[in-house]
């Protein structure tokens, strides 16, 4: 079932307002976070990926396309909050299950940090392609019994500088939200098979509270939910910064 353009994305995240990091507190975010230029043309944006069981009850459950699981305002913490109650919504059971996604919770998820290669496939256009999307086979509570490790959270937290005329885009499975400014600019909640969203940024630069010439805060999470594939694919303009 069901970033390099798509990490310049994600240093969208805290250069200008500063809301949030991406571990359990900014610190640790901040000690994982190099964004790192080894040689021309390739570019490493951190990330935290949270293993969690397929016996959570998010996780592998029911499927479906499901836009707004999460508000559009950042949570003071940095990171989404559930705009539902206990009642749950098709594809999530309530909050408690919910604000485990993002946080370190003993017993129920594992955090792994990596880093994910963004590529400058033309000048000023950055990418990181992946349709077989499987960064923590074999780590964590491992793959149990099946081919890959299927299921797992993603944040990164970064920063970016705004030029009229950039575009960012994401295409993949499952859930994606983007938050630009703390406000929510990519919704792709959900159990679902690929979907595609391309956001030309000064069409939302009114509702997102941007301006040309800007450094932004740019936040990316991103779950994988179900067997049995997993799509990532992030493309950018914008050239990523740590925070």
């Amino acid at each position: 079932m069901n970033t390099y353009s798509a990490y310049a994305l994600v240093s969208l995240i805290l250069l200008g307002t500063a809301t949030t990091l991406i571990a359990d507190s900014p610190s640790d975010y901040d000690e994982i976070c190099q964004c790192v230029d080894p040689y021309n043309g390739v570019r490493q944006i951190p990330v935290v990926i949270r293993d969690f069981h397929d016996s959570h009850d998010d996780f592998e459950n029911e499927v479906g396309s499901e836009r707004g699981i999460v508000e559009t305002d950042l949570g003071s913490d940095g990171r989404p909050v559930y705009a539902h109650g206990d009642e749950g919504t098709r594809t999530t059971h309530g909050p408690d299950n919910f604000n485990q996604w993002y946080k370190n919770v003993d017993g129920v998820n594992t955090s792994i940090n990596m880093q994910l290669e963004m590529t400058e496939v033309t000048p000023g256009f950055w990418q990181y392609s992946n349709s077989s999307f499987f960064p923590i086979d074999d780590l964590g509570f491992g793959n149990e019994g099946n081919s890959h490790n299927y299921h797992f959270t993603l944040e990164t937290h970064l920063k970016f500088f705004y030029v009229a005329g950039g575009t960012f885009s994401f295409r993949g499975d499952d859930d994606l939200w983007i938050f630009i400014n703390g406000k929510l600019a990519i919704d792709l909640g959900g159990v679902h098979s690929v979907e595609e969203k391309i956001v030309y940024l000064d069409d939302l630069a009114e509702e997102l509270g941007i301006e040309p010439n800007n450094s932004y805060s740019f936040d990316l999470f991103f779950a994988e939910r179900h067997l049995v594939q997993s799509n990532f694919r992030f493309q950018t303009t914008f050239e990523l910064q740590c925070l």
